[in-house]
């Protein structure tokens, strides 16, 4: 169904049948053991062929890595790690949807930058854009 988060209602009574269409967010569909063990997550990131990956530029971001990471632990999106690669603040998190797909997120952010660049693997690479917009308007909020 396109898009993937539409929810299609009917509703009888004895009148009629009523019909519509709501969008639910997808954030609503990640679950709260969505996180990884480190070795987990490496060995995951690295088995996930590379043609999975998929990367998307996120623009006016404020905050620091550890807002972002908070704001995203509310959300069942869950940072396994943190570091700082050649002056880029690093995340890399994990998030698990309702139906077992697993998605691993890379973020990588420069201090006094407000654009930064967003990774994510799965093998179900479809959910893609589905969780860039979810993560897009997460991290804007």
């Amino acid at each position: 169904m396109e898009p993937l988060t539409t929810l299609q209602v009917a509703i009888k009574n004895n009148v009629d049948v009523f019909y519509y269409a709501s969008q639910v967010p997808m954030q609503v569909l990640f679950i709260e053991d969505g996180t990884l063990d480190k070795r987990v997550f490496l060995t995951t990131w690295r088995d996930i062929p590379s043609a999975n990956e998929v990367q998307y530029t996120i623009s006016d971001i404020k905050g620091t890595t550890d807002s972002i990471s908070n704001k995203m632990t509310l959300n069942n999106i869950f940072t396994i790690a943190k570091r700082n690669v050649e002056g880029q603040d690093m995340l890399y998190q994990s998030l698990k949807l309702t139906n077992n797909i697993w998605v691993l997120l890379e973020l990588k952010l420069q201090p006094g930058i407000t654009s930064a660049t967003l990774s994510l693997k799965s093998r179900s690479v479809e959910v893609a854009p589905y969780i860039f917009q979810a993560y897009d308007s997460i991290v804007k909020s």
